[in-house]
């Protein structure tokens, strides 16, 4: 009776440390699983935020680098173009188109130095012109423009631009060489282009007279100077 009143024991005992045993294996299981799984969200947590933050750090530098560069290069350009636009202008202002002959006024008068004639040209247009280099010039008779002498040989002097205003006058000077052998030819008007353009116009010396002799082919008999020449306060 003793013997299986000891055997019941055992048996209790062992079932006891069984069911001890089978507790904390379960426990240990479930902590571990719990430790892996914050493990996990842990890092899953990091990798999330590290990525989002280089993603949106990085967009937003980079674009509003972009952005920074292009103004920049906008602004230099329009810039530059004033710039271009308002030099042009200054100058369009400056010089003026091309003076031609529907726009001006001609008339001859003395320049106080013997053998030697002043041709005056007047704006008559509304707006600015200008002049460069030698006009051409032929002596015309009294008898028309079927009657003419020689053309003016340019003078050895360097030409400059010249700019005539509404209601300016520029001039320049014509010099000859009058005949001493009384056999000359007398003219009384002068055919008239102005520097780089191509139609003329007579201008009446009235009563100024210019007599040469014939052409001899190695002396000019007449020389015209480039515009420019300056008579009082004019241009």
């Amino acid at each position: 009776m003793r013997v299986k009143k000891m055997s019941a024991l055992a048996l209790i005992v062992a079932a006891a440390g069984l069911s001890l045993t089978a507790c904390n294996s379960g426990d240990g299981s479930s902590a571990s699983a719990n430790t892996s799984a914050s493990t996990t969200a842990s890092s899953s947590t990091g990798a999330s935020s590290s990525t989002t933050g280089s993603t949106s750090t990085g967009g937003q530098g980079s674009t509003s680098g972009s952005s920074s560069s292009g103004s920049t290069g906008s602004t230099g350009s329009t810039g530059s173009s004033k710039g271009s636009g308002s030099a042009a202008q200054a100058k369009s202002s400056t010089s003026g188109a091309r003076c031609k002959v529907p726009h001006l006024a001609f008339s001859a008068t003395a320049s106080g130095t013997e053998d030697e004639i002043v041709i005056n040209m007047k704006n008559t247009g509304s707006s600015t012109c200008s002049m460069h280099g030698f006009p051409g010039v032929q002596l015309v008779g009294p008898d028309g423009l079927g009657d003419t002498g020689p053309d003016a040989a340019r003078a050895d002097a360097t030409a400059s631009t010249v700019t005539v205003g509404p209601g300016e006058e520029t001039r320049f000077l014509l010099h000859f060489s009058p005949d001493t052998s009384g056999s000359g030819k007398t003219y009384t008007r002068l055919s008239v282009t102005p520097p780089n353009e191509t139609v003329s116009e007579i201008v009446n010396l009235n009563d100024l007279t210019i007599t040469v002799a014939a052409a001899t082919g190695t002396v000019p008999d007449v020389i015209v100077d480039p515009v420019g020449y300056h008579v009082g306060s004019g241009k």
